[in-house]
């Protein structure tokens, strides 16, 4: 289990407080496969099924997921995490507020075949995942087409892939990569709050938002599948950044070493007299 050991109090164990809210834990998920619109605690029997389950990759410390299930009791969220303590937090906000119908799942793992059913999901929700902006880790992002490909096999007939972002460069390379994996975009905004004024908020979004960032993002649903989807997209985010960018008013969360790099080279070409630097398309 992956923990911000340096965080944490003295004393502290994880394995203790993830079994003081397991109400809203699932510690078996690959059980629960096909099974989730009628999931509850183990040893707990529910009357009817949910109406839709969604997920939510990347959880963190489940304020928005929680939220979402406030107002949809109907529905059961699942909120996914790599991070023990993130999902240790988002089960103790659940239990907190009274809602049920959020459980969350420690899950290691990038492939989600073996937890969730064919079909079982009403939609995916990626907020502000990490960028991973170098191209060797591109692989990393939860919108590589790669990942997208084995999410299509998981989404009930009209069920969306949902991005939000600060990062402008990662929106662009995930709308790249949801053509390359046969996705059909619904709707692309720079400005997902104004579109959607009601959404509930993250702490992490409040953090970004304080610092200037804005929050764009988009909509897609699986279209025909592609017979031999290729990587044919940039994959370092560096090549999604704009020429001006001296004229940035936002640096992308995990972007600022490489952007004052080339501002960088950019000032030390214009003192010598040479032509101006230009990013590489790679």
């Amino acid at each position: 289990m992956r923990t911000a050991a340096s965080r944490l109090p003295k004393g502290f164990s994880l394995e203790e407080r993830l079994a003081a809210c397991a109400s809203n834990v699932e510690s078996h998920p690959k059980d629960r496969a096909g099974q989730w619109r009628c999931w509850a605690p183990l040893g707990e029997r529910r009357g009817d099924s949910y109406a839709a389950v969604v997920l939510d990759l990347g959880c963190g410390k489940g304020e928005y997921t929680v939220e979402c299930a406030a107002a949809r009791p109907d529905v059961l969220f699942v909120g996914l995490d790599v991070d023990g303590v993130c999902v240790m937090r988002a089960a103790e906000r659940a239990i907190a507020q009274g809602v049920s119908n959020a459980v969350f799942v420690l899950h290691d793992d990038s492939d989600l075949s073996e937890t969730f059913g064919e079909g079982e999901l009403s939609a995916m929700l990626l907020n502000f995942p990490t960028p991973f902006p170098k191209k060797k880790k591109a692989h990393y992002r939860l919108t590589h087409f790669e990942r997208l490909m084995s999410y299509r096999p998981l989404l009930a007939p009209g069920a969306f892939v949902r991005l939000r972002t600060d990062s402008m460069p990662l929106r662009d390379f995930s709308l790249a990569q949801f053509e390359i994996a046969g996705y059909d975009v619904q709707w692309n905004t720079d400005d997902v709050r104004g579109m959607f004024p009601n959404e509930p908020w993250s702490g992490y979004e409040h953090k970004l938002v304080a610092q200037g960032a804005p929050v764009c993002g988009f909509a897609a649903v699986p279209g025909p599948a592609p017979e031999n989807p290729q990587q044919t997209a940039p994959l370092s985010l560096v090549s999604y950044l704009p020429e001006d960018i001296e004229d940035l008013a936002y640096v992308p969360h995990g972007m600022q070493g490489c952007v004052e790099n080339m501002k960088g080279r950019r000032a030390n070409r214009r003192a010598k007299g040479l032509s101006e630097w230009t990013r590489p398309i790679i």
